[in-house]
């Protein structure tokens, strides 16, 4: 008989199904005690599935990564880190500007009142020095090199870089600067002829306003300066990419919506720089990146800026409510390199030469370096799952696939065979009583003509 009732459906699912203990729960035939002791074996087989599906999603969702020091130093391949330079005071470029603006905006016969008041961009770019003013003779290992090939600019919020080894570029030009167990010396060389900030960064950090004073060394001319640092980097497992930023606590390149082209802590506090300002005083510096000459400040926006300097140029963490400074909820890249200054050195030049003698140098190899493992991968957690439920309930993929397929299209296949099923039968009897109807209509007739035959033929005999 085809059941379509809930109740009838159901005691049938449980009689066939595959998970274990729940047909004795519906055998008709078992004593009632027997079918309550398997009902509560059932439910607390299903309650422990239940608690530690739970928390193998939980350990999943916050906690899948693993994050440890790896020590097989022998095989790896070390890069100098990437070096920026940016301009930092060139009076006489700064002087010859302000004398052709006085010129221009006051000593005319109609002086312009608006002069000066917006368009800071433009000036800007008049006092920065290109790259073969502001920096020389360059060399890897005593090996030289086209500096400005090499070093190549980058939009910064402090107006145009330079920067060696980096992947922020418009068209990255890397020189190859690799140290390891064969080549062990790495001694980059060049001169400044400006007043300067050098910055040593990650490949794929940039310089900032908000950059560490760690990282920075201030350029005077006619001092030598030697810079000694090492480096580590941090090795991640292809699965990482599978995590998402919050479990993994940090972001790809490829997750960026900031500034420039990847992401990096860096790029992220400028795009927070940014955004600041916009909050503050509506409009942003004429530095600042991805910005049109509409969303620049004209001279009152420029102070509105400068007033609220310390909040827009010093960075704090969340929890420093009272101190001031703006709060970036930025993550470091999964790909961030540590870098360690081990010691500056210093000296003055005996000569009177306007340059600076800048030497960069890895002061020894590493020995150890950060590996980021993911633990807890999707194809874990499917693993732990699967054997969750076959341990406690006796089940498998099939038998969930089986229970939708019960409660739905084998419920509605009865229903249809249910139906067709009192659609035939009426059609049968409606068929039985018209033939019925028929044959005693036929054997109606049958009896009038008898009749008729019979009167027919005894009449006339009668008569007689």
């Amino acid at each position: 008989m085809t059941k379509t009732s809930c109740k009838s459906l159901v005691k049938d699912y449980c009689t066939s199904c595959t998970f274990a203990g729940v047909h004795f729960i519906a055998d008709n035939t078992r004593h009632w005690s027997e079918r309550f002791l398997w009902l509560i074996l059932v439910i607390l087989s299903w309650y422990g599935s239940a608690l530690l599906i739970i928390a193998a999603w939980d350990a999943f969702i916050t906690n899948p990564i693993s994050f440890g020091v790896e020590t097989t130093y022998t095989d790896w391949d070390t890069k100098l880190p990437a070096v920026a330079i940016c301009e930092a005071n060139n009076k006489l470029m700064i002087y010859n500007v302000s004398d052709t603006l006085i010129d221009v905006c006051y000593k005319n016969n109609n002086p312009d009142p608006f002069c000066q008041t917006s368009n800071y961009s433009y000036y800007a770019k008049l006092v920065r020095s290109g790259c073969r003013q502001t920096l020389t003779n360059c060399s890897y290992n005593d090996q030289d090199f086209d500096c400005c090939q090499y070093f190549q600019p980058i939009d910064t919020d402090m107006g145009t870089c330079y920067i060696m080894n980096s992947i922020q570029t418009k068209k990255p030009n890397p020189y190859k600067m690799v140290v390891n167990m064969k080549q062990k010396r790495g001694v980059l060389k060049f001169d400044v002829l400006l007043p300067s900030m050098i910055y040593t960064l990650g490949e794929d950090e940039v310089p900032t306003i908000t950059s560490s004073k760690y990282s920075t060394l201030k350029i005077k001319l006619g001092h030598s300066y030697r810079r000694q640092l090492t480096v580590r980097n941090i090795e991640n497992d292809p699965l990482v990419v599978e995590t998402k930023p919050e479990q993994r606590a940090c972001r790809l390149h490829s997750e960026n919506d900031g500034p420039y082209p990847l992401y990096s802590y860096s790029a992220c506090t400028v795009l927070c720089r940014k955004r600041a300002q916009q909050r503050i005083c509506h409009c942003n510096d004429h530095f600042m990146l991805a910005t049109s000459v509409s969303e620049h400040c004209n001279i009152t926006g420029m102070l509105c800026l400068h007033t609220h300097e310390s909040e827009l140029t010093i960075l704090k963490p969340q929890w420093a409510l009272h101190r001031r400074g703006m709060t970036c909820h930025c993550l470091p890249s999964c790909d961030e390199t540590e870098i360690t200054i081990i010691k500056d050195v210093v000296s003055s030049h005996k000569s009177k030469e306007k340059k600076a003698n800048i030497e960069i140098v890895l002061a020894y190899l590493p020995t150890e370096r950060f590996k980021r493992n993911v633990v807890r991968s999707r194809l874990d957690l499917v693993v732990s799952v699967g054997g969750t439920t076959g341990l406690f309930v006796g089940a498998s993929l099939l038998s969930f696939v089986e229970l939708i397929f019960y409660f739905t299209v084998r419920f509605a296949g009865n229903f249809w065979i249910v139906k067709n099923k009192n659609k035939n039968g009426i059609e049968q009897m409606n068929a039985i009583n018209i033939n019925r109807n028929l044959e005693t209509t036929q054997t109606g007739r049958r009896a009038i003509r008898f009749e008729k035959t019979f009167f027919q033929q005894t009449r006339p005999q009668n008569l007689m």
